[in-house]
């Protein structure tokens, strides 16, 4: 699932462009349930390129992974879009990238965006109280939802990502809780691709976020993905001075 923009650098005039999108996220479906998760956005040479997923944790604070944020290089301005649909003309809100310094050397997937605007009549995704994932059962419901592929073209023989940047959600179940040093992922069962990078993994229905949504291990999204905990004092440590 690292990095979308790259990959969408390619694909973008023709994601834009699509008349009737389809759902994204693999097996999913489309989300009207979640309108506090968002879509981050960069310009490149004056054009809107989508970048990643991620979800307000407060009316100004958008919360989504530090790979994605690690992609606009201290220097590509950061935007955000709630539509359902992301499109040509969707609204967006200016905000400031905010990198975690952790997430070169120890891989702490989490990052946010201070928006200039504050967003109201969306709600937001609940935090985890520290450690909550430990109570959770082996198997436990998890909703993933992002902007990300909902499948692949095979043109060429080499498979690739199509991206119609709808806000999509799936069903989804934990696997298993990443042990060892400085491994802080859940493992959970497929659902997610490129471009879901940031998006929440919900616990069950509710709006309680315990993952941000991190990569995948191939390059047909297939088999276990992984998200970051976000019950985790670094999460949590990470976010508090912004709220």
């Amino acid at each position: 699932m690292r990095p979308l923009l790259r990959t969408l650098l390619a694909a973008m005039v023709v994601a834009l462009t699509v008349a009737a999108p389809s759902g994204a996220i693999l097996n999913g479906k489309p989300d009207t349930a979640h309108p506090y998760v968002g879509i981050l956005v960069t310009l490149i040479d004056g054009q809107r390129t989508p970048v990643c997923s991620g979800f307000l944790v407060s009316p100004t604070v958008f919360v989504t992974a530090g790979h994605c944020v690690d992609d606009l290089g201290g220097t590509l301005p950061a935007y955000v879009s709630f539509d359902q649909a992301f499109g040509p003309s969707s609204h967006l809100i200016h905000g400031t990238a905010v990198p975690n310094p952790n997430f070169a050397s120890k891989g702490h997937d989490i990052a946010a965006v201070v928006l200039s605007t504050a967003v109201t009549g969306r709600g937001h995704a609940i935090l985890p109280n520290q450690g909550r994932l430990e109570s959770a059962p082996r198997s436990a419901p998890l909703t993933p939802v992002g902007y990300g592929a909902d499948g692949f073209t095979h043109g060429g023989g080499k498979p690739s990502p199509q991206f119609h940047l709808v806000r999509s959600m799936a069903e989804a179940r934990l696997v298993k809780l990443e042990q060892g040093k400085n491994a802080l992922n859940l493992r959970m069962s497929n659902g997610i691709c490129f471009g879901d990078s940031g998006g929440p993994v919900l616990l069950g229905s509710s709006d309680l976020v315990v993952g941000i949504n991190s990569f995948v291990k191939n390059a047909k999204c297939a088999g276990n993905a992984f998200a970051f905990r976000m019950d985790t004092a670094e999460s949590l440590g990470f976010l508090a001075p912004l709220l």
